[in-house]
């Protein structure tokens, strides 16, 4: 009887052994599972997020640190639902015993997942600019190589390629995309890449041009004035075009045929193809590369590292001179000989009062002064000459110190900043620029008691005290009070160092050289 009861005993604790042996093997077996699942879950997630753009850290879920997802619980990454509660009891026991190490698993997971997306992410903005740069806030420009289709009646430029995925865009080929005054009437392009398929209309070649590349552009914003004439047509187009060595044919939307015509000498510097104007064209142009926009860098100038050939404002102002005929590569010092200054007097506001005293100065300094009125510069070709004759240029912030471009190389230009904080704006036009171009650049910054202001104004007012609460007024504010009724008496005692600054930089740059 109690051999018996031994027997059953032992039978009772062999059962209870392998009970809890398959237990073990079971709870084993689950958290395998969890582990193959969070990975499994971290990695679709982050690639939802990698395709749906998240902003987040590092591209993990927007809102999510990546420190709290490598620790988080299944339930915290499955959000905590009903279904979880077992897996989540099982996963956090496991995450409490080891949590150390854990923790590092779960680093480096993320490290590798992150890893993964940024490549990713490369390869697909690599992709989204083959066709359509959007990406630039002064600029955007698509380049098309293969069968281009150039419709005009539909505002239409087809990419055909049986490769090519359905995609558009609506393009505004005008180079100041930042500015919603003068994009406000820029005519809209749709450019399209098709695989021809799907009840694609394909437009029927009329004339065939496989050979030229051509340059889709709008004429129109604020091209009138000449400053922006340079800064938002003719350098981009210098950027864009140059390349190609005038074997390239422009593409204009324009109702400013006016335009054309003034510039027409550098239109032919860039390009010996007949220009095609858009807006009318009844054809259909075939070419085997298009680019419609123009390419933009800066205010006035150009960045040589984004050029394909390395090509800089040195490069523009040469073709200038080229166009033009323009004699002078650089100033030259001769003791017999004054060095020539240009004082560029505007029309209507921001004038010199004190016109003849400035040039009296100038003059005593040692230079010969020649004044320049603001409408002889309609003459393009007639007012570079007279420029490029020219070592020093001196001028109040205006369209007119554009014509810096003319000047010799190592020459001087001088801007007289009109009072109101304008010191930013003003050099943003033209330091960089005219410096990127090889010349010395100095400017002058009138004072409370230099301006016309003061006749406008009680000497308490704001527009003195505070100028920058009237830029808070917003631009057009801005310009009403600094802009349009400001003319400037400058204080010749103080100005004079300047002048002797400008002669002393002529005297060393033409004795070095």
């Amino acid at each position: 009887m109690k051999r018996r009861m031994e027997t059953g005993k032992l039978a009772l604790f062999l059962l209870l052994g392998l009970s809890l042996g398959v237990l073990t093997c079971f709870l084993a077996v689950s958290v395998f599972a969890v582990n193959q699942q969070l990975s499994l879950t971290r990695r679709v997630w982050a690639d939802q997020a990698e395709e749906s753009g998240g902003h987040g850290r590092e591209g993990i879920l927007p809102g999510i640190d990546e420190y709290a997802l490598g620790n988080a619980t299944p339930a915290q990454l499955d959000g905590g639902g009903d279904d979880n509660q077992g897996i989540s009891s099982i996963a956090d026991a496991i995450t409490r015993l080891n949590e150390k190490s854990t923790s590092i698993k779960h680093t480096v997971t993320t490290a590798q997942l992150v890893a993964e997306q940024k490549e990713t992410q490369s390869k697909q903005i690599k992709e989204k600019k083959s066709l359509c740069d959007l990406s630039n806030w002064r600029t955007d420009v698509c380049e098309m190589t293969g069968d281009v289709r150039i419709h005009s009646n539909s505002s239409t430029i087809l990419l055909l390629n049986s490769q090519a995925r359905e995609e558009s865009w609506q393009i505004k080929p005008y180079a100041r995309k930042f500015d919603q005054s003068a994009m406000q009437h820029i005519k809209q392009v749709s450019v399209r890449s098709s695989s021809g398929g799907h009840g694609v209309v394909v437009p029927a070649c009329t004339v065939n041009q496989t050979l030229v590349p051509a340059i889709v552009f709008v004429i129109g914003g604020y091209t009138g004035n000449y400053y922006h004439d340079y800064t938002d047509v003719l350098i981009p187009l210098f950027i864009t075009t140059w390349q190609f060595n005038g074997d390239v044919q422009f593409i204009i939307s324009t109702r400013n045929f006016w335009w054309v015509d003034k510039y027409n000498p550098i239109l032919k510097q860039l390009s010996r193809h007949e220009i095609v104007y858009w807006d009318g064209d009844e054809q259909v142009r075939c070419h085997r590369r298009v680019i419609v926009g123009l390419h933009s860098h800066k205010p006035m100038s150009i960045d040589p590292e984004r050029t394909p050939g390395g090509y800089s404002m040195l490069d523009f102002t040469k073709l200038m001179r080229v166009t033009y005929g323009l004699e002078r590569d650089r100033p030259v010092w001769r003791a017999e000989e004054k060095p020539r200054m240009l004082l560029i007097q505007r029309k209507g506001t921001r004038q010199f009062t004190n016109l003849e005293e400035v040039v009296w100065t100038a003059e005593e300094v040692g230079f010969a002064v020649e004044v320049a009125k603001a409408e002889s510069m309609t003459r393009v070709a007639e007012f570079a000459r007279v420029v490029n004759s020219c070592d020093v240029m001196v001028g109040l912030h205006g369209a007119g110190l554009t014509n810096f471009v003319y000047l010799p190389t190592g020459a001087v230009v001088v801007q007289v900043i009109p009072f109101g904080n304008l010191e930013e704006i003003s050099r943003s036009c033209f330091k960089n620029s005219s410096e990127d171009a090889g010349l010395r650049y100095l400017d002058y910054s009138i004072g409370v008691e230099e301006s016309s202001l003061l006749e406008q104004y009680p000497r308490h007012h704001p527009v003195f005290t505070d100028p920058k609460s009237i830029h808070r007024q917003g631009w057009k504010k801005m310009g009403q009070v600094y802009l349009d009724h400001q003319d400037v008496k400058i204080d010749v005692d103080r100005f004079q160092p300047l002048l002797l600054v400008a002669l002393e930089h002529l005297r060393q740059y033409t004795i070095e050289d």
